[in-house]
């Protein structure tokens, strides 16, 4: 399933079902190898993050992204429900925002729900969709290799 996406006016909504346990969906957000390898769009060549994952620790994703060179982001977590939610705040370089990640059990899939606000414009929603969205295909490739 490809990820169902919301654009509003400084808020992005995505939805996505996973088939994997949301124990497995959630360690992959919460632990750094495991997001050092889905996460990024699709043109990302090369994944450094660091991580420590707590409440009112931080974390740093630096990656290099084809055509476009090396991008940072940095985010500090704001809650932590183990494996029911992830909130935290990212700085995206123009911008801060406020992202909410939802795992929701429905049998041996996870429901995914990501919400992101506080974006200055559509453009920069848009871009940060469309790479999320992406690394969301990724994150549903590596999950369906742990099976195989």
């Amino acid at each position: 399933m490809k990820s169902e996406v919301t654009i509003g006016d400084n808020r992005m909504t995505m939805t996505r079902i996973f088939d994997a346990p949301r124990e497995r969906v959630f360690a992959a957000w919460s632990q750094a190898d495991a997001l050092q390898r889905w996460s990024g769009c699709k043109d990302t060549t090369k994944m450094e993050c660091t991580m420590d994952f707590r409440v009112g620790g931080g974390f740093t994703q630096r990656m290099n992204i084809k055509g476009v060179g090396e991008y940072t982001i940095t985010g500090v977590y704001d809650e932590i429900i183990v494996p029911e939610k992830i909130a935290y705040h990212v700085d995206l370089g123009p911008a801060t925002t406020w992202v909410t990640v939802q795992f929701i059990a429905q049998g041996s899939q996870t429901k995914l729900v990501l919400t992101q606000e506080g974006f200055p414009d559509q453009n920069l929603c848009k871009m940060v969709s469309q790479g999320t969205a992406e690394a969301l295909d990724k994150l549903d490739e590596m999950l369906l290799a742990q099976v195989a």
